[in-house]
């Protein structure tokens, strides 16, 4: 009794210090907002649109714009877009934030372009979302390592979320190379990525022809409601390069639903039905 009367007034906090004061009224029935707006659907709201632009980490890295990554959670398929170049130079992005005394004379010279590279020191200690930053960057900087084997078959690859109740995003790659992606199942204006796909040397090449999203809108409880569909069509195919690599999630936690496994980006994947 003591640890759910705790638990509710965890609760009670939580709901005073994120959500406005609510009640219900007239004008909230006519706009259809029958409960309060907090900070962290205005905080989805802001998020859901960052996937749409495949191009924004080259604006990021090319803009030197420090603040886009004090928090990023990098997303792979705007990864994919970038070139080994431009790859060194968000790796190095990290670095050259905390105050990186670079060896290399050209990283030095890029860096300091922006009035917001300080070199201080040759010991960088990163937080734990830098480092996983790093390390997911570092992926699409190497080769893959294992043959794509499914050309000529219609297959739904599927992320494995963790175990997660919503599922994880999908790639539709079918046997006429054809493509379609789709995005996991939570708050996200993009809703479908359409386009050509082939294999280049153990790299899933998927060529972005046209995007569906929603724009306007309000966030229902991880949803986008009342918004706008629109589809955009690129003027040229964005190219998006994905390393195939053995996927050992199905080995090291015992998933036994899919016979096949691979790793997409930095994404483990199985076949979905």
């Amino acid at each position: 009794m003591k640890k759910v009367f705790l638990f509710t007034l965890l609760l009670s906090i939580i709901n005073s210090l994120y959500s406005q004061n609510f009640e219900k009224n007239k004008y909230s029935t006519e706009i259809d907002c029958e409960y309060s707006f907090t900070y962290q659907q205005s905080e989805r709201l802001k998020s859901a649109a960052e996937d749409i632009d495949l191009l924004r980490y080259k604006t990021i890295i090319r803009n030197g714009i420090i603040e886009e990554i004090e928090k990023l959670y990098l997303n792979d398929l705007q990864l994919g877009v970038l070139t080994k170049t431009e790859l060194k130079l968000f790796r190095n992005m990290f670095y050259a934030k905390n105050g990186y005394i670079f060896a290399d004379e050209d990283l030095t010279k890029y860096f300091n372009q922006f009035e917001w590279y300080k070199p201080k020191t040759k010991d960088v200690i990163f937080t734990d979302l830098e480092k996983t930053a790093i390390n997911r960057i570092k992926i699409f900087e190497n080769e893959g390592t294992v043959k794509y084997n499914f050309e000529g078959a219609d297959i739904v690859w599927e992320v494995w979320n963790g175990g997660a109740d919503q599922r994880g995003p999908l790639f539709k790659l079918n046997k006429d190379h054809t493509f379609e992606y789709t995005p996991s199942q939570t708050i996200n204006r993009l809703k479908k990525i359409q386009g050509k796909w082939s294999v280049e040397n153990n790299r899933l090449i998927l060529l972005a022809e046209t995007e569906e999203v929603i724009f306007g809108g309000y966030d229902n409880y991880d949803n986008i409601v009342k918004g706008t569909p629109v589809c955009i069509q690129y003027k040229e195919p964005v190219r998006i390069s994905l390393p195939l690599n053995e996927s050992e999630s199905d080995k090291k936690y015992n998933l036994t639903w899919s016979k096949n496994w691979i790793k997409i980006g930095s994404a483990d994947c199985y076949v979905s039905n």
